[in-house]
């Protein structure tokens, strides 16, 4: 039985990237950075993964910020799957979410060297694919965003960094490196803990009274999953970057989508005018990184991945609603 570990096993995508390897007949080891989360996080699995398969989940202990610890837990295993990344609170300078990030993938890479496991897939972002605003660009896997955009956060500056690290560390030390970038990651939480991106969805269904103007591609959280194994399990991916969202959705039409499938909840589907977003922006942290991606008209394609690898995406329309529904099941909407 081949054996992956996967990075930040608390979190909202690696959950999913644990379902996907278990699923698919991996032994499957992932870090936490307390070891009281591990039977809270093998008992909210267990409502979609079979015993047996959850039978090969096991838990070790590290954090993203030390190199202690991830060595041993490697050795042995047949690649790394590394999924945990800092998102930072809209606080942080860029300097601070840099380092962060930058080193947090360093010590993986590092650490997957020097126990002698060469295979590795990373979950960047397609913030590290982003071009300047009014763009109307449809963009591939060879486009790097420009860390001297002046209209960029610090959470995107942090994606390139450490995508760059990783891709600069790989290829002096022949590691055989994936990266896969992601845009809005929507999808089923499986606990009230590991909502994430999912929180936008959820303020939708309590009633925001204005959306910010934000076309968003977006990425189904069970899709990402996949194609992290696909790129894991086929060579072809080896030394390449994988877009993961073409699909577009607005915030508004989400709106829309959630007053048909969700007649109960008083959902509102108002468009907040820039110049509000950008005000508003600047006294709360969290809303920040929307304002670069404002009437954003860039687009992506993920030829390569479905050319490659067979990879498909799920209808946006389904992974929202199925989304909302997490929301409700889980008791964060009412």
């Amino acid at each position: 039985m081949k054996k992956v570990i996967v990075t930040g096993g608390s979190g909202f995508v690696a959950s999913w990237v644990i379902k996907e390897f278990l699923d698919n007949g991996y032994a499957v080891s992932t870090s936490l950075r307390s070891m009281k989360k591990s039977n809270m996080i093998k008992e909210e699995l267990s409502h979609y993964v079979d015993d047996d398969k959850l039978a090969n989940l096991s838990f070790f202990e590290a954090d993203l910020t030390s190199p202690e610890g991830w060595v041993d837990a490697m050795k042995g295993s047949d690649g790394v799957i590394h999924v945990a990344s800092p998102m930072g609170n809209g606080t942080q300078s860029v300097a601070e979410l840099v380092n962060v990030a930058k080193n947090g993938a360093l010590n993986i890479l590092k650490a997957a060297h020097e126990a002698g496991v060469d295979r590795v897939v990373m979950t960047s972002s397609q913030a590290a694919s982003t071009d300047k605003t009014g763009s109307t660009a449809l963009l591939d896997e060879s486009f790097w965003t420009d860390i001297t955009n002046p209209d960029l956060d610090p959470y995107r500056i942090s994606k390139v960094a450490s995508e760059k690290a990783a891709w600069d560390y790989a290829n002096k030390n022949n590691l055989k490196l994936t990266t896969i970038l992601p845009g809005a990651i929507f999808g089923p939480a499986m606990s009230s803990k590991t909502v994430s991106s999912n929180g936008m969805l959820e303020q939708i269904m309590k009633g925001q009274p204005m959306l910010p103007r934000v076309p968003m591609e977006i990425s189904d959280v069970r899709d990402l999953s996949n194609l992290h194994r696909l790129a894991f399990e086929n060579d072809q991916a080896i030394g390449k970057r994988y877009l993961a969202a073409s699909q577009e959705l607005t915030m508004v039409q989400i709106a829309h989508i959630y007053q048909e499938a969700f007649p109960d909840l008083a959902i509102k589907a108002r468009v907040a005018p820039n110049w509000l977003t950008k005000f508003v922006a600047k006294f709360v942290p969290s809303l920040r990184a929307v304002v670069p991606m404002l009437d954003r008209k860039t687009r992506h394609t993920t030829k390569a991945a479905e050319t490659d690898l067979g990879w498909k995406q799920t209808a946006p329309e389904t992974t929202v609603v199925d989304a909302g529904e997490a929301l409700i099941n889980l008791g964060l909407v009412e």
